[in-house]
């Protein structure tokens, strides 16, 4: 991992310490597959954790297209994953030129591709990590299924990288001892 990336995540373990509550936004194009996919498992990960419930808040947005409802994929594979329906009916997608104050107070900024920083407000920008190199130190995206199936390898990487996300902030940055399985 790069001395610079480093730097930045030891700001966001600080900064996660420091917080009652801490916000997680996951960021994709069109918030439809990856990052709603992103969020919502990731929501139910830390629900079924006594350390982290209640102390991260989890959203997500896209940058490069509106839409209006969560892809069909995205939906199977959460229900698959034991994540309610509830929780999936109430999920609507978010355009971040739609939505000026996304990141007014977002802690993480959890991109699926390089290319998604260059649309982030600047100001955000120290705050915000390529998913694959905050969780596992490699600088890769991870495919938008939209354009470069299966959908299952885009899945895959993110059930990952989110293990990884929930080691790190219960052990990690809580200096317990027993990391999740992954």
């Amino acid at each position: 991992m790069k001395n610079e990336t480093k730097k930045k995540k030891l700001r966001i373990k600080e900064a996660f310490q420091k917080s009652e509550l801490f916000t997680v936004n996951f960021i994709c194009s069109g918030n439809i597959i990856r990052s709603p996919y992103a969020h919502l498992l990731f929501s139910h990960m830390i629900d079924g954790d006594s350390q982290l419930k209640g102390r991260i808040n989890v959203e997500s947005g896209g940058v490069k297209y509106r839409n209006s409802s969560l892809s069909y994929e995205s939906n199977e594979m959460l229900l698959k994953k034991g994540v309610s329906e509830k929780m999936i009916a109430e999920f609507k997608p978010r355009y971040f030129l739609d939505h000026p104050n996304m990141f007014k107070s977002v802690d993480l900024i959890l991109v699926m591709e390089k290319t998604h920083i260059r649309y982030l407000p600047e100001s955000v920008q120290l705050r915000a990590f390529l998913l694959l190199e905050f969780t596992q130190g490699v600088s890769e995206d991870i495919p938008d299924p939209f354009f470069d199936p299966p959908f299952e390898r885009a899945y895959n990487m993110i059930d990952r990288s989110l293990k990884r996300l929930v080691n790190f902030f219960s052990f990690e940055c809580q200096g317990n001892t027993l990391p999740v399985k992954l």
